[in-house]
């Protein structure tokens, strides 16, 4: 077995988690950590482990090649605006990449990167975890072989408070684009809960390895947070095959709720977290089956990005995959060009939970919404304000005007 060369980039946040499986998982793996590279370390707790075990650190991936270091894999960790550049920097000097996700915040980015892995001849896994557990692929295999009949309508509800710490950890958080200009679309459904949104259209895919696309998009954007994005949203697709995908989504409420699914088929109905529960498939002849939970981890993307970097299996969420949650989101952009706030009195600021700002009726409404899997500007909520319906089919840049 090859000895393979690991380099993180981002060890704060996120990246911790990746960090965490290289420093204290890595037993008998036969990897060599080659490189924690963060322009801003401090926000890493393991700095006297790095140092302890002499892994040397660079302020960037830039830095780390210019210096002479190689990785047969870089797993990036880093803002989203960030995922494709550094991901085609990565590839460019011969590294396998993982990418966190979202894999990008605008279509052409992601074509471009594809177009960058091609190149390159080396692989490219985007790192949404529940794609690679066994949970998921269970159930998709189930689904390809037809156990369930057709798929019918998806849909999934997530509502998480973030307060304004939340808003403010970054330069980019709440935004729709970086300071420097660059696409970021960050939302709840293209951050927090970007993987329900691709789960969503992953599980549709054809083959383990894929998604299916969405052809339409009509949505829902609020926000009662002073962001320059949306902190509430409610969204409908169609994809190629006709299948009715919803996603309800919101960081403007005062309890967590979700994330829930359910997804419908003609011979059966597939839920997550009704009752605390993980997948399980309800079918019409009154059987069940329990899937179990679909988180798989940081480590089980990481090591699965370290085989295939040996010659292992190819990428189970490459950048195709990956690509219908960046189209799913454009698409919503484009339905609801306009942000729309809430109305004044239904705003609301609570001290005691680290400033939360939330907006009365949401919870209620996206709740009812999920139920009914409908809109809530069909549900004749007075505040709300439709989207229109946006053409997705050969939809190749954003934004397409």
């Amino acid at each position: 077995m090859a000895t393979v060369s690991v380099a993180l980039v981002g060890i704060g946040g996120y990246g911790g988690t990746y960090l965490k499986e290289l420093l204290d998982h890595a037993g008998g793996r036969d990897i060599r950590f080659v490189g924690a590279i963060d322009p801003n370390p401090r926000g890493c707790t393991r700095l006297s482990d790095l140092e302890v075990l002499g892994v040397p650190r660079f302020a960037s991936l830039q830095e780390f090649y210019a210096q002479g270091a190689r990785a047969d894999v870089v797993a990036i960790a880093a803002g989203i605006h960030l995922h494709v550049p550094l991901s085609k920097l990565a590839l460019e000097h011969g590294s396998h990449v993982l990418v966190e996700k979202p894999l990008c915040a605008a279509v052409q980015d992601g074509f471009e990167l594809i177009a960058a892995r091609d190149k390159s001849g080396k692989q490219v896994a985007v790192g949404y975890q529940w794609s690679y557990s066994e949970a998921i692929q269970n159930l998709k295999r189930d689904i390809r072989s037809g156990r369930f009949g057709a798929p019918q309508r998806f849909k999934a509800l997530a509502l998480w408070p973030r307060g304004h710490d939340y808003y403010a950890r970054n330069t980019w958080a709440g935004a729709q684009k970086s300071p420097e200009g660059a696409w970021v679309l960050d939302s709840p459904a293209n951050n927090a809960n970007a993987h329900q949104v691709h789960n969503l259209f992953y599980c549709l895919g054809s083959r383990a390895d894929s998604s299916a696309y969405p052809v339409t998009a009509e949505a829902e954007l609020y926000r009662a947070n002073a962001i320059t994005n949306f902190d509430t949203c409610a969204a409908r697709w169609k994809t190629e095959a006709g299948v009715e995908v919803l996603f309800y989504a919101s960081h403007a409420v005062r309890e967590q709720l979700g994330p829930i699914f359910e997804y419908e088929f003609e011979d059966g109905t597939v839920t997550y977290g009704y009752d605390g529960a993980g997948l399980r498939a309800s079918f019409a002849d009154g059987s069940v089956h329990d899937y179990g939970q679909p988180d798989g981890g940081s480590g089980r993307k990481l090591w699965h990005t370290v085989e295939l970097a040996r010659g292992g299996p190819p990428a189970l969420c490459p950048p195709e995959a990956a690509l219908a949650q960046t189209l799913a989101i454009d698409g919503m952009q484009e339905s609801a060009r306009e942000i729309a706030g809430f109305p004044a009195d239904a705003v609301k600021l609570e001290e005691s939970k680290g400033k939360l700002t939330w907006a009365a009726g949401v919870a209620e409404a996206w709740t009812e919404a999920y139920r009914q899997g409908r809109l809530p500007g069909e549900l004749g909520v007075p505040w709300a304000r439709p989207g229109r319906r946006v053409d997705l089919s050969n939809y190749r840049r954003f934004p397409a005007l």
